[in-house]
């Protein structure tokens, strides 16, 4: 009876009360940003830029060392002050506002206008169309960090194959979208999730999207409408799971009574909605605290040599 009484208002206070260390990623190593074959990219907004610099660094402490380089697109204008602090934690990083993705795809397929201007999630749709049409892409939301090297992530790319991270259970997707990708002769994936996709140069057509969007009219009520899209494109072209034990979606420790997942086994976690939580209290908090055993372990390692 105790714990029915307290989850409600514990899970509250624990969503809604500031987190300090969001801010405190200047606590990170930088990292300089090279030149790459592979973009990576995390979509943000300007209020949630801190975590997206947490979810940029955790990833590309491992993507370094391969052909890749990063990028911020942010939904929204960014202040100086934001543009200088993603700077100075990744020397040479290219910060952009996503709605130049807009521009680049209503050019050349006009019919995706009323979507990608009348959607709430318009801008990621025509960030992963524009990005993947120059070439591979590797995008990630702002809420996703990586904990240990991503080996399965890193093979999918040398091997030029489309991924993704499953969801625990089936439904993520607007059904108005499936019926009509349905009568077009086209299927979704099921169990998609649109957070992390590896991409390869030319994978989303976008024709492909403009004929699936052909009848949507705004307002467009699911917040599932462009994973629904990317879901049904993404089967054309045999996209693959990540596996799910190693690159998580759980609502694991949503509550306070709850375990959580052993980020000692997992490659990666997206801290969807109802756990972002825990991505401040224990997935950033681990990620700092792996920064410094890691300069640690170096600077041991060169007294030794």
């Amino acid at each position: 009876m105790l714990r029915k009484l307290l989850t409600r208002p514990i899970w509250w206070w624990e969503r809604k009360r500031p987190y300090p260390i969001r801010s405190r990623f200047h606590l990170l190593p930088p990292l300089g940003v090279k030149k790459g074959r592979v973009r990576f990219v995390v979509l943000t907004t300007p209020d949630t830029l801190d975590d997206a610099l947490w979810t940029a660094w955790s990833w590309y402490r491992y993507l370094r060392q391969v052909d890749c380089e990063l990028e911020i697109a942010v939904d929204g204008v960014v202040s100086a002050a934001q543009s200088a602090a993603a700077a100075g934690l990744f020397p040479g990083i290219a910060i952009y506002p996503a709605e130049s993705a807009c521009n680049y795809v209503c050019e050349r397929e006009p019919a995706l206008e009323t979507f990608l201007y009348g959607h709430q999630t318009g801008r990621k749709l025509a960030l992963i169309l524009a990005l993947s049409d120059q070439g591979p892409l590797l995008y990630s939301d702002y809420d996703v960090l990586a904990f240990n090297p991503p080996r399965e992530l890193l093979a999918s790319i040398e091997r030029n194959a489309a991924c993704y991270f499953a969801e625990e259970t089936d439904g993520t997707r607007d059904p108005i979208i499936v019926e009509r990708a349905k009568s077009l002769g086209m299927d979704y994936i099921p169990n998609f999730n649109s957070g992390f996709l590896y991409i390869p140069r030319g994978a989303l057509p976008m024709h492909a999207a403009a004929e699936i969007l052909a009848t949507w009219r705004p307002p467009g009520g699911s917040w599932f409408a462009d994973q629904s899209v990317l879901s049904v494109m993404l089967r054309d072209v045999n996209a693959e799971a990540l596996p799910p034990d190693r690159y998580v979606i759980s609502i694991c420790r949503q509550f306070y009574w709850e375990r959580d997942v052993d980020y000692r086994t997992i490659a990666a976690r997206h801290f969807t909605g109802t756990v972002r939580h825990v991505m401040y209290g224990k997935g950033m908090p681990l990620i700092l605290r792996q920064s410094r055993e890691s300069l640690s372990a170096r600077s041991e390692s060169s007294e030794g040599s």
